[in-house]
């Protein structure tokens, strides 16, 4: 049995085989999937007039996958039939390939010869080979494009020597051979090219089981090379006396190719010419096992309604006896009871009541006849027991038939009754299968988009796969908040070994909140942090409620609090919830940290710590996207040029700043002072600060912050690269 192994386990492989299902019955699955669970859709399963369940085949396809799950999808080509009408074939191949996206599913796709049947040009191309190439580089492009683990296989035309199928070429060719004449679709001398069906689900099968990622073709020659004239010739010796006319010289072949052969141990069996005969000899049965059409009529006069059987009883009564009228001088055609023969109709027709009721008209008529052919009166035919007895075959006769067909009727009615309760109880099956997928859906939206569940934690995880450190800290502050239902979470960044500075706060507080904070007033959650966390259990006042430490070279470098969480929220479960996503905040800071450490030359001016043009440009749209959010502020000064060169402010300028603070050059001869967590306020101390070091600086706009960032900062959202 196949399984599909997922971690430890193991589950039973989902198949969907779609398309041009006419070859596939339970036989096929059996030998092409061994105890897999396989779910079959015909290419016309899914019909637009409204009267299937689904509308149209993304809907249907959609549903089959999220009820089933499939692993691998078999599709059949239609043009695995010669000479199908059928269209659609490469819409209906584009909407499986959209439902397998962003899966790892197996796809084979099967189809027939490479050049379809038809007549071909002048560079042996028709419109059939044209649409089948185009199915065929389908494949690739989703294959390449989407990484779909895809094969084509090209096979010879299909047949099918099952007793449970009805061929779709050899049935109609039998019916038409069975008229005196046929016409064969191609020349005699054109490549035959059929394959049993039943050897195409062998060779699947040992496919699937040696699969590998890589896309490619694979070729199915046709190993016995028959003609569309040895066909004729078997059919010639089928039907007796038959004329086949040959229409068409199209030549329709597989190269040759052992790679089937060598890779799979496949070899082509059963030749269809030998399975000929015993497909014509199921074909006869079935032929003689069809509904009579006299068969059909009587069915079709019982079902009709009461009034229409009264009144046919009527008129057949009003033929009977005229016949009997007729016929009644006749030495030949008198020998026959017409009388008696309505009964029996009547009877065998409608039933008991009927045929008791055919019996009393036949009995009127019977004394009419008496009473003005024979001369007949009342007494003597009543007082004479002998005359009975065509009145008593009457009844007997119409009592015997109508029981009969009753009888029948009411085994027919009891078997249409327990096929309606069974037809019930897989309708409301079905309806309860609905609503289960229905729920499945429902839960599976739930488990992914829940705020704490594993999807939503992969989805932070994504979210913080950014290098800038102040995007992470926004990106922080926003899943925390989200994820704990929480307005008051801070982040700040250890400056000095002394101070902790804030880099981002939840928009609810982000006013109230100290910007700076003594590590010696943070003793207590650093001192008695157990693996980065500390939870508030003295309910100190002054201090967060939970805290997590991230230490970078032994010492803190970043601090995560949550200042105050509900009663319900002092949980073991919602500080483990806090530990691990402040674990996944962990990780991304130390990813980002390390790549500002090794591109620290890159980002810098030589031999400063002021931010290049491009270095610069991203930091700028981080604390914009910060402010944007309301989770903190900041200042953008320029330089005033004085009579030092810029060359020389830009060396002096790292002594002059916070270490939380930031410098850039724009177009190499204008310095820029970004100060974080810093207000309007604030811009008399930090001129006054900047004086002191003979440094002058004017505040930029808000307009002029955001043309400046339209000219410098990296296209995109603002976010640093990804990592």
């Amino acid at each position: 049995m196949a399984k599909a192994k997922f971690g430890e386990g193991e589950r039973t492989v989902e198949v969907l085989v779609v398309g041009n299902t006419a070859y596939v019955d339970d036989d096929f699955c059996a030998k092409a999937f061994p105890g897999d669970h396989v779910q079959v859709v015909a290419a016309n399963e899914a019909r637009r007039d409204g009267s299937s369940l689904h509308a149209s085949w993304k809907e249907l396809l959609q549903h089959l996958d999220q009820a089933y799950e499939f692993d691998r999808v078999v599709y059949l080509s239609t043009y695995l039939t010669p000479h199908t009408e059928a269209v659609g074939d490469i819409e209906l191949l584009r909407s499986v390939f959209r439902a397998c996206m962003g899966r790892q599913i197996q796809l084979l796709f099967v189809t027939g010869p490479m050049g379809a049947d038809g007549a071909v040009d002048v560079a042996g191309q028709n419109g059939k080979g044209i649409i089948a190439r185009a199915a065929n580089d389908l494949c690739r492009y989703y294959a390449v494009r989407d990484g779909i683990q895809a094969k084509i296989l090209r096979v010879p035309y299909l047949y099918t020597a099952s007793p449970t199928l009805e061929d779709p070429i050899l049935t109609p060719l039998f019916e038409a051979c069975s008229q005196g004449s046929a016409v064969m679709r191609a020349g005699a001398d054109s490549p035959l090219g059929a394959l049993c069906a039943e050897e195409l689900a062998v060779l699947v099968r040992r496919i699937f089981d040696s699969w590998d990622a890589t896309f490619e073709e694979l070729e199915v020659p046709d190993s016995f090379a028959h003609t569309v004239g040895d066909l004729g010739e078997a059919l010639k010796g089928l039907f007796p006396g038959l004329d086949i006319t040959y229409d068409g010289d199209a030549v329709v072949s597989i190269a040759p190719s052992d790679t089937v052969r060598t890779r799979y141990g496949w070899f082509q069996r059963y030749d269809v010419l030998r399975d000929l005969s015993t497909i014509h000899a199921r074909w006869e049965q079935t032929l003689a096992g069809k509904r009579h059409p006299l068969r059909a009529a009587i069915d079709r006069m019982r079902g009709r309604t009461l009034p229409i059987k009264c009144l046919e009883t009527a008129l057949a009564w009003v033929l009977f006896e005229g016949l009997e009228l007729v016929f009644s001088q006749s030495a030949q055609l008198n020998v026959l009871d017409y009388r008696l023969l309505y009964v029996v109709l009547i009877g065998t027709l409608y039933g008991l009541d009927f045929g008791l009721v055919a019996a009393l008209l036949a009995s009127v008529g019977l004394a009419a006849s008496y009473f003005t052919q024979y001369g007949y009166t009342f007494q003597g035919l009543f007082y004479e027991p002998s005359n009975w007895l065509p009145f008593i075959a009457y009844f007997v006769v119409g009592a015997v038939c109508g029981y009969v067909q009753l009888r029948n009727s009411e085994a027919i009615k009891a078997e249409r009754d327990e096929n309606e309760l069974v037809r019930n109880r897989n309708t409301f099956l079905t309806r309860l299968y609905h609503d289960a997928i229905e729920d499945k859906r429902a839960y599976k939206r739930q488990i992914v988009g829940r705020h704490d569940s594993f999807g939503k934690i992969f989805a932070v995880t994504q979210e913080l796969d950014v290098l800038n450190p102040r995007d992470i800290y926004r990106k922080c502050c926003e899943l925390l908040g989200e994820i704990l239902e929480n307005d008051s979470v801070t982040i700040y960044h250890v400056s000095g070994g002394a101070f902790a500075r804030l880099v981002a706060a939840s928009p609810a507080i982000s006013n109230d909140v100290p910007r700076s904070l003594s590590l010696d007033d943070l003793a207590p959650v650093l001192q008695g942090a157990i693996s980065g966390l500390w939870v508030n259990r003295a309910l100190t006042s002054g201090l967060p409620m939970f805290g997590y430490a991230i230490e970078r070279d032994g010492a803190p470098a970043v601090l995560i609090f949550v200042r105050h969480v509900a009663e319900s929220q002092m949980t073991l479960y919602y500080q483990n919830l806090f530990r691990i996503l402040c674990g996944l905040v962990e990780s991304a800071l130390g990813r980002a940290f390390d790549y500002e450490a090794v591109a620290q030359d890159k980002r810098c001016v030589a031999g400063t710590c002021v931010l290049n043009h491009d270095a610069f440009g991203q930091e700028l749209a981080a604390e914009q996207a910060l402010a944007d959010n309301k989770m903190g502020s900041f200042l953008l000064l320029r330089v005033v040029p004085g009579m030092e060169p810029v060359g020389e402010l830009v060396g002096a300028i790292g002594s002059a700043i916070r270490e939380s603070d930031a410098a850039g050059l724009v177009d190499g001869d204008t310095l820029y002072l970004l100060m974080r967590q810093a207000t309007e306020a604030d811009l008399p101390v930090i001129c006054a600060r900047l004086a002191a070091k003979h440094i002058t600086v004017e505040p930029v706009g808000s307009e002029d912050v955001v043309a400046l960032m339209q000219r410098i900062a990296p296209t995109g959202s603002g976010e640093g690269e990804a990592a």
